[in-house]
């Protein structure tokens, strides 16, 4: 008996593929508009830096590291940012990829933290690494798990890729609310880090100077921001290790006609919490730095105090490379932050768009330190064997060019030479030392 086919069954099949794909086409088009939706930024940052360590040292175990360190890099970033879906609640999430390349290089000279350096001590002709973060958002709060920068809290504060060729990021959840404007609500918990120079998004974060280890950091911070005012409260708590309380306050209004006052005030204070893995903690420090701004001309005036057996510290990555400190004379090469260290900084800028230069921009300044004492440091702290002795004595001078295009097909290109120098008496731990750093960016958007 011949098979008899069932038109009406071959009907509903094809109906329900054509259904199908068209729900598919459908989906496709509607991920594809949400992804357009979003944001994709760049930038190239090509980077070159040479450090002279005058009396001829180096703090790289190689024997074969010679007095100074020069390496040449180019880098690339790629960040994605999404919108949230609509609804009650949001969903979205960011991503990045960053890569870099070796140019100039070897083991006579590494240590600049540009570039990745291999197990067997070589350097990576290139390094890549990636990663992302989910996001959910409800009415103005976002919580946000993955790997991201943080840029928002004073206490634990990512450089951006300003410091290196790549940025820092972290593995964590955070979560910043906004729903009491002017004030904002930030917390996080942290369980890793990311260095400039590494290929991956698992290392344990440390303190800088005490090099300790620690697995999780939490912060909480409570930002206020009108007009021209800001100001910080924030606590950070970082296991077995310390507890660093934030106070600051800044007033950077608008140039306007005739002199414009300025004015940045920080405060940090750290005390060793748990089984104090890097010793005993009491330390208070603080920066006041009052200025003015009158036309093209900036000139400020600083004074920070470091009150304590131990010096100033603060987070880290596995490689050294830091996070940023808001302290006045947290500067190219040294952050006066011996124990007692008492310093001050005179800086000058100018913008040379009152010349006819838009996007020429200098500055100068000069730092002194004084009063440093290590005699008081316990012999099984952390900080015992960098070596502060009592009467220590530094300065440190910083001079900056900087130019921004300001149209054409290189709109946006920014050129930067910087150079600093720092020297010391026998008892200041940081050497002396030449610095130059000739940095290129250039930024793009490709949604």
């Amino acid at each position: 008996m011949p098979a008899v086919i069932d038109y009406r069954l071959v009907s509903g099949l094809g109906l329900a593929l054509a259904c199908q794909q068209a729900l598919a086409d459908e989906l496709w088009a509607d991920a594809s508009t949400y992804f357009q939706q979003g944001s994709l930024s760049g930038l190239t940052r090509n980077f070159y830096l040479n450090r002279d360590f005058r009396n001829g040292g180096a703090n790289r175990r190689s024997g074969t590291v010679n007095g100074y360190r020069a390496e040449w890099a180019q880098g690339l970033t790629l960040d994605y940012i999404s919108p949230f879906t609509t609804g009650v609640v949001g969903l979205g999430f960011d991503a990045h990829l960053y890569a870099g390349l070796k140019l100039d290089s070897g083991r006579g000279k590494t240590g600049t933290n540009l570039l990745h350096v291999n197990n067997d001590g070589d350097v990576a002709n290139e390094y890549s690494v990636g990663g992302g973060a989910l996001k959910l958002k409800y009415r103005e709060m976002v919580l946000k798990y993955g790997s991201m920068e943080l840029r928002t809290s004073p206490v634990l504060l990512t450089d951006g890729g300003s410091g290196r060729l790549l940025p820092q990021t972290v593995t964590a959840w955070q979560l910043i609310s906004r729903d009491l404007q002017p004030l904002t609500f930030d917390a996080a918990h942290i369980t890793a880090g990311k260095a400039p120079s590494e290929n991956r998004n698992d290392s344990t974060l440390r303190s800088l100077y005490g090099a300790t280890e620690t697995d999780t950091v939490d912060y909480l911070s409570l930002n206020y921001e009108q007009g021209a005012v800001k100001g910080y409260l924030s606590t950070q708590r970082a296991e077995d290790l310390w507890r660093q309380d934030y106070l600051g306050f800044r007033y950077l209004p608008a140039l306007v006609e005739g002199l414009t006052p300025t004015l940045n005030f920080s405060m940090y204070r750290t005390v060793d919490i748990g089984a104090a893995h890097g010793g005993p903690i009491d330390n208070l420090t603080w920066s006041f730095a009052p200025g003015v701004k009158f036309g093209a001309h900036s000139l400020m005036l600083a004074y920070q105090k470091v009150q304590g057996d131990t010096p100033f510290d603060y987070m880290a990555f596995r490689d050294g490379q830091t996070t940023v400190a808001q302290l006045a004379n947290n500067v190219q090469l040294s952050d006066f932050n011996a124990p007692n260290d008492r310093s001050w900084q005179v800086r000058y800028d100018y913008d040379f768009s009152a010349r006819g230069v838009p996007g020429l921009r200098f500055m100068i300044r000069y730092m002194q330190g004084q009063g440093g004492k290590g005699s008081d440091i316990e012999p099984y702290s952390s900080y015992y064997p960098l070596g502060f002795r009592d009467g220590g004595r530094h300065w440190e001078r910083n001079i900056e060019m900087q130019y921004v295009v300001q149209d054409g097909p290189a709109k946006n290109l920014s050129l930067r030479a910087r150079y600093g120098v720092h020297r010391g008496n026998s008892a200041e731990p940081r050497g002396d030392m030449d610095e130059i750093r000739l940095i290129t960016e250039f930024p793009f958007k490709l949604l």
